[in-house]
């Protein structure tokens, strides 16, 4: 019997032999022949979204461990091929591959690379039909790809929103930022305030300005929620019910009380996430969702606490895009569409409304983003021993592989 089962043993170990000899078989087919080149738009926002560029030659890891890779920082999720990086060649591509690559989409995803997960996923979805596997994988009852499907939905929606040619100038003001400093007091910087008309008669607001800080300090109140009410308007109180990873969280909100007598007060539950998205922008997506689709009972528990029975939810949907400048200037560019659920004004009057409201977000952002420079009243919360230190220390790490627009 122990014969036998020295003889089963050295099978085993050279049938794992040439499982890892065809494995390699696989790595230099792939070096051989790298995935085609997509070359990238100047003009269309959204071709960042899906730009597929060649294999990064100098990334030479052990499939196994690239999501390990990815988040110690080994391999740039934003570097050239990176989502691409070491996926079998199709002839290889089987459902077990599938599975394990989709397992590995899934942890890119929670551990806040969207838009890596979403390119990876995208660029296995090619491989299995140039192997002809079916169904599809967004046609599969899969809940990992449709979770990271509606990734591609919702930003690419959001990045042609915002590219939209459709938008109408309604205000433009020169404000001086916030901050006593010699860089800033010196510097103004643009507002514009823009329009869009939607389906149904309603208007979509559009504001677009540069703040003068750094894209780290322009960032950084976005992941306090509890200080949202002193810098975002229409916003009265916030509080962050669940935090599903560093940078996505979901939050509820408290409007501002409208001046109507009997009118109810309004809240909303929002998800929010941001990524990325080229070497000079970053990219956040905000919407409201139904409270019963919170990820677990102790946060749907949390935001019943926090809504009164006689408060009414309201409808949010919008987003961030920030472009690096130069090391002390960002672009900020915010979009919103909001339904209040006030019946008793015209849809006219709300949107007159949110324009003027939305007209002061770049100078209060601005303002805010000034409490977290190095000397600013905030700047506590991103160090040691803040509890948010780790996540502010993640930050600074990813937003490392950014640079201003235009430098080489």
């Amino acid at each position: 019997e122990v014969e036998a089962a020295e003889v089963e043993a050295e099978a085993e170990v050279k049938a794992a032999e040439a499982e890892v000899a065809e494995v390699q078989v696989v790595f230099d087919e792939e070096e051989k022949e790298p995935p085609a080149t997509s070359a990238p738009s100047e003009t269309a926002a959204a071709s960042a979204l899906h730009e597929r560029p060649p294999e990064h030659a100098s990334l030479k890891t052990p499939r196994q461990a690239y999501v390990e890779e990815v988040c110690a920082g080994r391999i740039d999720g934003t570097a050239a091929g990176a989502a691409a990086l070491l996926l079998p060649a199709a002839a290889a591509l089987d459902e077990a591959e599938i599975e394990r690559l989709l397992c590995e989409c899934e942890a890119l995803y929670r551990a806040d690379q969207f838009l890596l997960a979403m390119r990876r996923l995208l660029a296995l979805e090619a491989l299995a039909s140039q192997a002809g596997l079916q169904p599809p994988l967004r046609e599969r009852d899969d809940i990992r790809v449709s979770t990271i499907l509606r990734t591609e939905a919702e930003l690419e929606s959001q990045l042609n929103m915002i590219a939209s040619d459709e938008w109408r100038r309604v205000a433009h003001r020169a404000s001086r930022p916030s901050g006593g400093s010699a860089r800033s007091s010196c510097k103004q910087y643009d507002l514009d305030t823009y329009v869009q008309e939607l389906p149904g008669g309603r208007m979509a607001v559009k504001v677009v300005g540069v703040v003068p800080r750094s894209i780290e300090c322009v960032l950084a109140p976005l992941l306090q929620p509890e200080l949202y009410g002193s810098w975002i308007p229409g916003i009265k109180a916030a509080l962050q019910v669940c935090r599903a990873s560093n940078f996505r969280r979901f939050i509820h909100i408290k409007a501002l009380t409208v001046p109507i007598p009997f009118l109810a007060p309004r809240h909303a539950v929002l998800t929010g996430y941001g990524d990325i998205l080229s070497a000079t922008s970053v990219m956040c997506y905000i919407r409201s969702i139904d409270p019963s689709s919170l990820p677990d009972e102790p946060a749907r528990v949390a935001a019943a606490a926090l809504t009164s029975d006689s408060s009414v939810a309201i409808d949010i949907t919008g987003g961030f895009l920030f472009e690096v400048l130069s090391p002390n200037e960002t672009r900020v560019s915010s979009t919103m569409q909001l339904d209040p659920k006030l019946k008793l004004l015209p849809p006219r009057a709300i949107d007159w409304f949110m324009k003027h409201v939305a007209a002061n977000l770049i100078p209060m952002y601005d303002k805010m983003a000034s409490k977290f420079e190095p000397d600013g009243q905030h700047a506590h919360l991103m160090v040691p021993p803040s509890n948010d230190a780790a996540t502010y220390e993640e930050l600074r790490r990813r937003l490392a592989v950014l640079q201003p627009d235009g430098a080489d």
